[in-house]
């Protein structure tokens, strides 16, 4: 070990093989024993004496990388030769273990480590970008044996570097960095092998690089420490030169910015490297905490490795406010003018008219371009962000990057049907039937969640040989034939032909609009007691009721929470005369209820059959229906029941990540304080402000039904109308719901939080206000 080396030894060999004496001075370092000569006459040199197990081909690598720029006029150490030409001597120690030793010249200069922290220096930032830019320009023709190796350092490598030592990591940490190796994983790691490559200095870091004055820098004056070269992605070098230099700093992104147009003055960067860069940057600070917390543990007297942890883990906390995405967007258009439209919304939509259906509908009075999403918010062509506050698909949230790496790794693997065994398939439906009462035992799954109520259909006419449905007042079940004869919404409304004779409506139960007015039990079997009403009509036809379907919180009929007890006594009247009980899921399930996984849940319930769709699979294709063992053993009637994409390995892969989301970022408990906030400060609002006249929901699906009076409920559609416009103005997503379209729905991505709530609460009041309430 270099520790054995004394300096005295280390003097008498370099006055023997370079004819240089003076005073030495210990330095700190990382793996090297570096020493600083001074001499008599005021000159300085560095010693560096390799660490133990230092090959001579990446010494060499060093010394003759720091030739060639310098003979370029960079200001870089040179390497001295010695009394025999060489370039590369060594040194024992006492027991005659023989070390690597080298003298280089000595630049003059301060640590860019000793700046102040937190003060802003644009044009040092800009000098060090170009600087940086011009050295990996100088390394175009350089070659050699030793770039070709594998370093933890290189960032080519980070994402396996950061796996194999997440170990070391612990809470809350472990899971910030694991965020942002998923980000990288899925937006960077594929194409980053496309990337330019080259030789790179590749640790351009704080301790690293010179600057000309502590009190006013202005310039680099050299870079030290070529001992992590290797052959990489150039913008990896842009990367690591950002990351130490933003340390610290308020606004890192504006210092990314300038270093960035530096370096782009001297070598030109693509597009896709612009946008790899945030990524990148987020990478190496992960790389460094889970090297320095690994090296850590194994050598933990070593306070070096701990010198830059606390801004890493600071600069971590930073990027976790900020989209990484668009940080690259906007260094696209600022180095590069390239706008992020492609084609214009005026060309879309002719085309689209020409294309498409006029049934295919747009929302607004002038339609959004929307190219990017990412948590509860969406991005247009220009890069502005809009609060989503109606997308109960993306259940996670927008590109949620463990789900996006779920789908990426098993596309990448194979994806085909169920008529192969598949670890995936048997390991989803396990835990999803884990979320379920005992009855509900088996799955079957599916495309859509008009798919999955038009299996639920068939299953039920099976079990109870019955096709008579009993189907909710105003309800909407999905858009396949079956779907739209079960949807009220769809049949009494325009262009359609009213309920098919199988078909029977029951009342709403809605505690607002409705003759029963409140939530308690007595309300519930006021409005239960309606199913009597079609039962005696069909046992007067010597029918039976096949099923009775029931959104477990009413959605397109007006965001309503039924009364308690009212499915109790409905499943109870339905059964006894012979039917199944349907429990649609598909806007509501998956904790979005907050008290409860399933909506059924807060009804107290346990259905025969449960549909699910839309947040299953955070905005990929796919659905479920569960039912009992009964049910589905009545389905087997000879007839083979087979789904092409249904249970895919891909859908199957993300349907379990999504679990595994909703779990670890306890998105259900999420909710619910989420959803009691802002009922609570909703209906504070709507003491002040006559036009809202109920505010009713359960966690993340929420109503607020505006009138323009109380008493008769007269619906305010215009000025709902009116605020939905107002929304989209201060770039939030909202729509409306409702038989009248007077009801504001609130059903966000899951990640949707208190500061998206007092947006949203800012938002409605400053629109009320000008609808002059």
């Amino acid at each position: 070990m270099t520790a054995r080396l004394l300096d005295a030894d280390i003097a008498q060999y370099v006055a023997a093989h370079y004819q240089l004496e003076g005073e030495l001075t210990r330095l700190p370092g990382y793996c090297d024993l570096n020493l600083r000569l001074q001499t008599q006459a005021g000159q300085h040199f560095i010693i560096k004496v390799a660490g133990e197990g230092e090959a001579p081909v990446y010494l060499d690598l060093q010394n003759q990388a720091m030739n060639h720029l310098a003979k370029r006029g960079l200001p870089v150490p040179q390497v001295l030769t010695d009394a025999q030409g060489r370039t590369l001597g060594e040194i024992a120690d006492s027991t005659g273990e023989r070390f690597p030793i080298r003298v280089l010249t000595y630049l003059p200069g301060q640590f860019y480590a000793d700046l102040p922290k937190g003060q802003g220096f644009p044009a040092l930032w800009q000098h060090l970008g170009e600087f940086m830019g011009r050295l990996d320009k100088s390394f175009g023709d350089f070659r050699h044996s030793g770039l070709n190796r594998y370093l933890d350092w290189d960032l080519a490598f980070g994402l396996e570097v950061c796996r194999d030592k997440l170990a070391a990591l612990e809470g809350d940490r472990r899971k910030l960095v694991e965020g942002f190796l998923l980000q990288y994983q899925t937006q960077v790691k594929p194409f980053l092998s496309k990337l330019p490559a080259g030789p790179i200095h590749n640790d351009a870091n704080d301790y690293n690089l010179l600057v000309d004055d502590l009190a006013n820098p202005s310039q680099i004056s050299g870079l030290i420490d070529f001992g992590d070269m290797c052959f990489s992605q150039l913008v990896n070098e842009l990367a690591i030169t950002c990351t130490y230099a933003m340390l610290d700093q308020p606004d890192p992104v504006a210092v990314i910015g300038t270093i960035a147009k530096g370096y782009h003055s001297q070598r030109a960067l693509s597009e896709d490297e612009l946008k790899a860069l945030p990524y990148l940057i987020c990478l190496r600070l992960c790389v460094s905490v889970c090297n320095s917390a690994h090296a850590i543990r194994q050598t933990p007297d070593n306070d070096y490795l701990l010198i830059s942890a606390r801004p890493v883990w600071q600069a971590l906390e930073q990027f976790k406010q900020l989209d990484l995405a668009v940080i690259g967007l906007n260094l696209v258009a600022e180095l590069l003018g390239i706008a992020q439209g492609g084609r214009s919304k005026a060309s879309l939509l002719a085309s689209r008219q020409s294309h498409f259906s006029r049934t295919l509908s747009l929302s607004y009075q002038e339609p959004l371009k929307i190219v990017r999403g990412r948590g509860a918010y969406l991005f247009d062509e220009q890069g502005r962000d809009y609060l989503d506050m109606v997308n109960n698909v993306c259940h996670v949230g927008h590109c949620h990057p463990k789900v996006v790496a779920a789908a990426q790794q098993q596309m990448a693997l194979l994806n085909t049907n169920t008529r192969y065994l598949h670890d995936n398939l048997v390991s989803y439906g396990e835990k999803l039937l884990g979320y379920f009462p005992d009855k509900l035992s088996v799955c079957f799954l599916v495309n859509s969640g008009s798919e999955a109520n038009e299996l639920a259909f068939r299953m039920a006419r099976c079990a109870s040989q019955s096709r008579e449905l009993l189907v909710v007042d105003g309800a909407y079940h999905g858009n396949t034939n079956a779907c739209i004869d079960a949807s009220p919404y769809k049949f009494d409304g325009p262009g359609g032909e009213g309920a098919p004779a199988h078909v029977h409506k029951v009342m709403l139960p809605d505690p607002y609009r409705g003759p029963y007015a409140g939530y308690g039990l007595e309300t519930g079997h006021q409005y239960a007691a309606d199913i009597q009403r079609v039962l005696a009509q069909l046992k007067a036809e010597n029918k039976t009721p096949g099923a009775y379907i029931c959104e477990s919180v009413q959605g397109v009929a007006g965001q309503i929470v039924m009364p308690q007890g009212y499915l109790a006594s409905v499943y109870e009247q339905v059964r006894a005369a012979g039917g199944i009980c349907i429990a649609d899921e598909v806007q509501i399930g998956f904790g979005r209820v907050g008290e409860a996984m399933w909506g059924f849940e807060t009804q107290q319930v346990v259905p025969d059959i449960v549909t699910l769709g839309k947040p299953i699979g955070n905005g990929h294709p796919m659905a479920a229906v569960i039912t009992s063992r009964e049910v589905a053993d009545a389905f087997v009637t000879g007839m083979e029941y087979f789904n092409t994409f249904g249970g895919n390995p891909v859908s199957c892969a993300i349907g379990q990540a999504v679990l595994e989301v909703i779990e670890e970022q306890q998105l259900q408990v999420h909710a619910k304080r989420t959803g009691d906030y802002l009922q609570a400060k909703l209906n504070d609002m709507a003491n002040e402000f006559e036009l809202i006249g109920d505010v009713r929901g359960l966690g993340l699906f929420i109503g607020v039904e505006l009138v323009t009076d109380r008493d008769s409920k007269a619906p305010a559609t215009a000025h709902t109308k009116s605020l939905i416009e107002h929304f989209k103005a201060q770039r939030i997503l909202l729509s409306t719901e409702g038989p009248f379209n007077n009801i504001l729905k609130i059903k966000p991505p899951m990640v949707f939080g208190l500061p998206e709530a007092d947006r949203f609460l800012d938002t409605l009041r400053s629109g009320l206000k000008g609808l002059g309430q």
